[in-house]
Protein backbone atom coordinates (compact mmCIF):
# COMPACT_ATOMS: atom_id res chain seq x y z
CA UNK A 1 0.00 0.00 0.00
CA UNK A 2 1.09 3.44 -1.24
CA UNK A 3 2.02 6.18 1.30
CA UNK A 4 -1.17 8.04 -0.85
CA UNK A 5 -3.47 5.82 0.27
CA UNK A 6 -2.25 5.28 3.86
CA UNK A 7 -2.20 9.15 4.24
CA UNK A 8 -6.09 8.75 2.89
CA UNK A 9 -7.20 5.95 5.66
CA UNK A 10 -5.84 8.25 8.37
CA UNK A 11 -7.37 11.03 7.32
CA UNK A 12 -10.76 9.01 7.25
CA UNK A 13 -9.90 7.39 10.76
CA UNK A 14 -9.65 10.70 12.18
CA UNK A 15 -12.88 12.02 10.95
CA UNK A 16 -14.55 9.35 12.39
CA UNK A 17 -12.88 9.09 15.58
CA UNK A 18 -13.80 13.21 15.48
CA UNK A 19 -17.51 12.29 14.98
CA UNK A 20 -17.48 9.43 17.57
CA UNK A 21 -16.65 12.19 20.33
CA UNK A 22 -18.94 14.89 18.74
CA UNK A 23 -21.65 12.59 19.07
CA UNK A 24 -20.78 11.25 22.28
CA UNK A 25 -24.59 10.94 24.00
CA UNK A 26 -24.48 11.65 27.47
CA UNK A 27 -26.89 13.42 30.09
CA UNK A 28 -24.85 16.44 31.50
CA UNK A 29 -25.93 20.00 32.98
CA UNK A 30 -24.91 22.60 35.19
CA UNK A 31 -27.14 24.80 37.21
CA UNK A 32 -26.18 28.27 38.12
CA UNK A 33 -25.73 27.81 42.11
CA UNK A 34 -25.38 24.74 43.69
CA UNK A 35 -26.36 26.65 47.65
CA UNK A 36 -29.55 28.77 46.30
CA UNK A 37 -31.69 30.04 48.68
CA UNK A 38 -35.51 29.04 49.11
CA UNK A 39 -37.54 30.31 46.19
CA UNK A 40 -34.65 31.39 44.33
CA UNK A 41 -34.25 30.79 40.92
CA UNK A 42 -31.62 28.18 39.64
CA UNK A 43 -31.00 28.32 35.65
CA UNK A 44 -30.42 24.45 35.07
CA UNK A 45 -28.42 24.20 31.17
CA UNK A 46 -27.85 21.04 29.39
CA UNK A 47 -23.67 21.37 28.82
CA UNK A 48 -22.90 22.58 25.49
CA UNK A 49 -21.56 19.37 24.42
CA UNK A 50 -24.79 16.71 25.26
CA UNK A 51 -26.66 18.31 22.59
CA UNK A 52 -27.00 15.59 20.29
CA UNK A 53 -29.92 16.79 17.84
CA UNK A 54 -33.08 18.65 18.16
CA UNK A 55 -34.73 15.40 18.53
CA UNK A 56 -33.25 15.00 22.28
CA UNK A 57 -36.37 14.96 25.10
CA UNK A 58 -34.88 16.46 28.49
CA UNK A 59 -36.60 15.32 31.67
CA UNK A 60 -35.97 16.85 34.64
CA UNK A 61 -36.96 15.45 38.22
CA UNK A 62 -35.72 18.43 40.39
CA UNK A 63 -36.73 15.87 43.85
CA UNK A 64 -35.79 12.33 42.87
CA UNK A 65 -39.03 11.37 43.60
CA UNK A 66 -39.78 9.50 40.06
CA UNK A 67 -42.31 12.15 39.29
CA UNK A 68 -40.82 14.76 36.62
CA UNK A 69 -41.06 18.53 37.19
CA UNK A 70 -40.61 19.46 33.38
CA UNK A 71 -40.14 17.85 30.08
CA UNK A 72 -39.52 19.18 26.49
CA UNK A 73 -36.67 20.26 23.98
CA UNK A 74 -35.11 23.26 25.88
CA UNK A 75 -31.52 22.77 26.37
CA UNK A 76 -32.08 25.57 29.68
CA UNK A 77 -34.87 25.64 32.10
CA UNK A 78 -35.27 27.31 35.34
CA UNK A 79 -36.69 26.04 38.80
CA UNK A 80 -37.16 27.43 42.37
CA UNK A 81 -37.17 24.68 45.22
CA UNK A 82 -39.94 25.88 47.70
CA UNK A 83 -38.20 24.42 51.47
CA UNK A 84 -34.20 24.37 52.63
CA UNK A 85 -32.70 20.79 52.14
CA UNK A 86 -30.36 19.09 49.87
CA UNK A 87 -32.07 17.38 46.50
CA UNK A 88 -30.90 15.09 44.24
CA UNK A 89 -31.64 16.48 40.95
CA UNK A 90 -32.20 14.12 37.58
CA UNK A 91 -31.63 14.90 34.19
CA UNK A 92 -32.48 12.56 31.66
CA UNK A 93 -31.59 12.51 28.43
CA UNK A 94 -33.77 10.16 25.70
CA UNK A 95 -32.63 10.80 21.74
CA UNK A 96 -35.07 10.59 19.07
CA UNK A 97 -34.06 6.98 18.45
CA UNK A 98 -34.92 6.07 21.77
CA UNK A 99 -31.75 6.17 23.86
CA UNK A 100 -31.52 7.04 27.50
CA UNK A 101 -28.32 8.72 29.50
CA UNK A 102 -29.04 10.02 33.24
CA UNK A 103 -27.11 12.37 35.45
CA UNK A 104 -27.85 12.99 39.10
CA UNK A 105 -25.93 16.10 40.85
CA UNK A 106 -27.01 17.29 44.50
CA UNK A 107 -28.33 20.80 45.47
CA UNK A 108 -28.40 22.50 48.62
CA UNK A 109 -30.87 24.60 49.26
CA UNK A 110 -30.86 27.30 52.15
CA UNK A 111 -28.49 29.50 53.91
CA UNK A 112 -25.44 27.67 55.47
CA UNK A 113 -22.04 28.93 56.62
CA UNK A 114 -20.13 26.59 54.22
CA UNK A 115 -20.61 24.02 51.31
CA UNK A 116 -18.84 21.50 49.17
CA UNK A 117 -19.09 20.73 45.71
CA UNK A 118 -18.05 17.49 44.16
CA UNK A 119 -16.57 17.15 40.34
CA UNK A 120 -15.30 13.64 38.52
CA UNK A 121 -12.96 13.08 36.04
CA UNK A 122 -12.29 9.94 34.63
CA UNK A 123 -8.66 9.15 34.03
CA UNK A 124 -7.37 7.21 30.64
CA UNK A 125 -5.92 4.85 33.11
CA UNK A 126 -9.62 3.56 34.60
CA UNK A 127 -9.45 5.55 37.60
CA UNK A 128 -11.39 8.44 38.88
CA UNK A 129 -9.95 11.94 40.24
CA UNK A 130 -12.36 13.26 42.58
CA UNK A 131 -12.03 16.67 43.64
CA UNK A 132 -14.42 18.25 46.57
CA UNK A 133 -14.62 22.60 46.87
CA UNK A 134 -15.35 23.73 49.99
CA UNK A 135 -16.73 27.48 49.59
CA UNK A 136 -17.03 29.51 52.97
CA UNK A 137 -19.61 32.32 53.39
CA UNK A 138 -19.38 33.14 56.98
CA UNK A 139 -16.33 32.89 59.40
CA UNK A 140 -16.65 28.98 60.68
CA UNK A 141 -14.41 26.12 61.84
CA UNK A 142 -13.93 22.50 62.05
CA UNK A 143 -14.85 22.06 58.51
CA UNK A 144 -15.10 18.10 57.33
CA UNK A 145 -16.89 15.86 55.36
CA UNK A 146 -17.26 11.83 55.22
CA UNK A 147 -17.49 10.56 52.18
CA UNK A 148 -18.91 6.72 51.43
CA UNK A 149 -16.19 4.95 49.05
CA UNK A 150 -17.84 2.84 46.74
CA UNK A 151 -17.28 -1.09 47.31
CA UNK A 152 -14.86 -2.45 45.02
CA UNK A 153 -13.09 0.75 44.03
CA UNK A 154 -9.84 1.75 46.54
CA UNK A 155 -8.92 5.49 47.84
CA UNK A 156 -6.18 7.47 47.48
CA UNK A 157 -5.70 10.95 48.93
CA UNK A 158 -4.20 12.95 46.06
CA UNK A 159 -4.13 16.62 47.94
CA UNK A 160 -5.81 16.45 51.30
CA UNK A 161 -5.78 20.35 51.74
CA UNK A 162 -4.46 20.86 54.99
CA UNK A 163 -7.47 18.36 56.12
CA UNK A 164 -6.38 15.49 58.67
CA UNK A 165 -7.76 12.73 56.22
CA UNK A 166 -8.63 8.93 56.90
CA UNK A 167 -10.00 6.67 54.84
CA UNK A 168 -11.98 4.48 57.74
CA UNK A 169 -11.98 0.67 57.47
CA UNK A 170 -14.59 0.30 59.66
CA UNK A 171 -17.47 2.61 58.23
CA UNK A 172 -16.22 2.67 54.87
CA UNK A 173 -16.02 6.48 54.65
CA UNK A 174 -13.37 8.53 53.89
CA UNK A 175 -13.06 11.02 56.74
CA UNK A 176 -11.43 14.28 56.09
CA UNK A 177 -11.36 17.45 59.18
CA UNK A 178 -9.49 20.60 58.71
CA UNK A 179 -8.69 22.06 62.42
CA UNK A 180 -8.23 25.70 61.35
CA UNK A 181 -10.51 28.29 61.09
CA UNK A 182 -11.78 29.99 57.66
CA UNK A 183 -12.98 33.11 57.00
CA UNK A 184 -15.87 34.12 54.79
CA UNK A 185 -14.90 34.09 51.20
CA UNK A 186 -12.24 31.49 51.55
CA UNK A 187 -11.87 28.22 49.50
CA UNK A 188 -10.38 24.71 49.97
CA UNK A 189 -10.25 21.75 48.02
CA UNK A 190 -10.02 18.13 49.11
CA UNK A 191 -8.65 15.63 46.09
CA UNK A 192 -8.88 11.94 46.18
CA UNK A 193 -8.34 8.96 43.56
CA UNK A 194 -10.85 6.21 43.17
CA UNK A 195 -9.24 3.11 41.81
CA UNK A 196 -11.17 -0.14 40.57
CA UNK A 197 -10.46 -3.36 42.18
CA UNK A 198 -13.27 -6.14 41.49
CA UNK A 199 -15.40 -4.13 39.49
CA UNK A 200 -15.83 -1.02 36.59
CA UNK A 201 -19.20 0.32 37.92
CA UNK A 202 -18.98 3.26 39.82
CA UNK A 203 -22.19 3.31 42.44
CA UNK A 204 -23.65 6.48 43.26
CA UNK A 205 -21.27 8.82 45.54
CA UNK A 206 -22.79 10.36 48.86
CA UNK A 207 -21.45 12.19 51.80
CA UNK A 208 -22.36 14.87 53.90
CA UNK A 209 -20.24 17.84 55.17
CA UNK A 210 -20.18 19.90 58.48
CA UNK A 211 -18.92 22.21 60.82
CA UNK A 212 -19.26 24.87 63.64
CA UNK A 213 -20.57 28.35 63.34
CA UNK A 214 -21.89 31.21 66.14
CA UNK A 215 -21.48 28.06 68.26
CA UNK A 216 -23.72 25.58 66.42
CA UNK A 217 -22.88 22.77 64.44
CA UNK A 218 -24.47 22.80 60.41
CA UNK A 219 -24.26 19.59 58.55
CA UNK A 220 -25.66 19.45 55.07
CA UNK A 221 -25.23 16.92 52.16
CA UNK A 222 -21.82 17.39 49.75
CA UNK A 223 -23.71 19.09 46.41
CA UNK A 224 -22.45 17.96 42.92
CA UNK A 225 -21.86 15.10 41.01
CA UNK A 226 -23.07 11.91 42.39
CA UNK A 227 -22.30 9.42 39.81
CA UNK A 228 -21.08 9.09 36.15
CA UNK A 229 -23.83 9.08 33.38
CA UNK A 230 -26.28 5.87 33.02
Amino acid sequence: MNKKWIGLFGAIASILILAAVAYAFEADFDPSTYNPDVAEIVNFEVCESCLNGDGDIYTWDFDADGTPELEGQDALVTYAFPESGYYEVVLTVTSAGGRTSTRRKGITVGTLPAFAVRELMPQSDGTILVLITITVMADCSALGFQEAMPQGWQVEVVDAGGAFAYPNPLTKKLEALWGSQFLAGEAVTFSYRLHPAYTTALQGLSGEFSGYADGGRFIGGICGELGLPQ
